[in-house]
């Protein structure tokens, strides 16, 4: 059984979209449908809080991705918080992170809204919360 969650909230400055359980290719559409409106409203900066995002595959990877580089860049890019050690070495891997914006936890994120790209992180040392590891191995 696909068991996966999404819930849409406001948490200014950004439209809070949260995972959890599994974004696969079956539970996809449902996160679709959700983000589509967010969209299609060009102000709305989206964070997905993906804490209790247990797995993803490739298609739950592509819709995190679309949305992020879809906000328009004048009103701040999409973002993701709360990754696993996993996720974050998976994304790193396929070469993604350097395309969002990413956060170690949501109470970072809101406080910080305009902290530095994934990118440019691993180097900055003025901004320690955004500083992340690579080292995790997938299980």
């Amino acid at each position: 059984m696909h068991d996966f969650q999404v819930s849409v909230a406001q948490s200014p400055p950004f439209t809070l979209v949260t995972l959890s359980g599994e974004l696969d290719v079956i539970t996809v559409p449902r996160l679709r449908e959700k983000v589509a409106p967010l969209l299609a409203c060009p102000a709305t900066r989206i964070l997905f809080d993906v804490e209790k995002l247990r797995f993803i595959d490739s298609a739950g990877m592509r819709v995190l991705i679309d949305a992020c580089v879809r906000t328009p860049p004048k009103d701040g890019d999409g973002a993701v918080c709360g990754m696993s050690p996993q996720m974050r070495h998976l994304f790193s891997l396929l070469g993604l992170i350097s395309r969002l914006t990413v956060y170690p936890t949501r109470a970072d994120a809101l406080s910080h809204p305009a902290a530095m790209p994934s990118d440019t992180a691993h180097t900055d040392t003025t901004h320690p919360d955004t500083t992340h590891t690579d080292t995790a191995r997938m299980n």
